[in-house]
């Protein structure tokens, strides 16, 4: 199985700083892997994927470890615990922001509504109070949820971004790999780089032309920084569609990750399925890798 995360945090932050699932400090992380490596051998994507090249299917008994979005903070947390684990991993990076140093939409909205830089907001004319946790996660999904309905997520996040912008202390916390951070995966023995699109939007409200645009991009500014060919991506959000499909074809990659795959294609390379790890409950955990259910 190949299990995906995407924010792991230092065990001091604030349970109430961010909403996007639950907050996984480092030591919750570390349990985890210590606990899949007890039944799993955990190795490189390339490799897990070779696999099914080979024979149709993964082999048992393997694991892969994936990141989506790559924040800064994250790899910070997490590279040196998985280097000396011998722990192999993957991680699917956006570029968006090495050339603007801004934050990535939905990312923009997880601090806008958690960070406390503001007591209320107002979003086309409704009043969000972000007074409890709960009106925070009240506001960050109704604004998630408006990005979408908006056909252009970017473009809805950065007119929000102009009345309510937030202090560079708070981007800091919230950016993405530096190109310093994607050089040292591309020079490590254990890290690899993946392809996640420019600017992470929904795949489906694109035009084919944009797509392949977003994963080229993406790809060429990954390939340059590192040296070495970005062989893998992964479908943004887990949202794709057949033409999803056919630009990452194009872009020249070899796979196509998913989270939940449609069976769009027979060419299962370009819908592998991942588990996604949330929280920190190891009994859950347990549960995930077992296969016996999606929590």
């Amino acid at each position: 199985m190949i299990l995906l995360y995407h924010l792991v945090f230092p065990d001091t932050i604030p349970s109430d700083t961010w909403n996007a699932g639950l907050v996984l400090r480092f030591k919750d992380f570390k349990r985890q892997i210590h606990l899949l490596k007890r039944f799993y051998q955990v190795v490189s994507l390339e490799e897990y994927v070779g696999h099914i090249q080979r024979s149709g299917k993964p082999k048992a008994g393997l694991a892969a470890l994936t990141f989506d979005d790559c924040y800064s903070q994250t790899y910070q947390v997490v590279s040196s615990f998985l280097v000396d684990e011998q722990v192999p991993a993957t991680f699917f990076a956006n570029t968006w922001h090495l050339d603007n140093d801004s934050l990535l939409w939905f990312v923009y909205f997880n601090a806008l509504c958690f960070e406390k830089v503001y007591s209320e907001l107002t979003i086309e004319g409704i009043r969000y109070p972000l007074t409890t946790q709960k009106d925070c996660r009240v506001a960050w999904q109704n604004l998630v949820n408006l990005a979408r309905a908006s056909q252009d997520a970017r473009s809805f996040s950065l007119g929000i971004s102009t009345i309510y912008p937030l202090p560079r202390a708070v981007v800091a916390r919230y950016q993405g790999l530096s190109k310093e951070q994607m050089s040292q995966i591309g020079a490590s023995s254990f890290f690899t780089l993946g392809g996640h699109t420019h600017s992470h939007p929904y795949l489906d409200q694109i035009s084919p032309a944009e797509q392949l645009s977003e994963m080229t991009c993406n790809k060429c500014i990954l390939e340059d920084i590192t040296g070495k060919k970005v062989d893998h991506f992964a479908y943004t959000g887990g949202i794709y569609d057949i033409d999803s499909i056919k630009s990452a074809k194009m872009a020249g990659f070899k796979t196509g990750l998913a989270t939940c795959p449609k069976k769009l294609t027979s060419d299962f390379l370009f819908e592998i399925p991942r588990t996604e790890i949330y929280g920190a409950s190891l009994a859950k955990f347990l549960i995930k890798i077992s296969g016996l259910a999606d929590i």
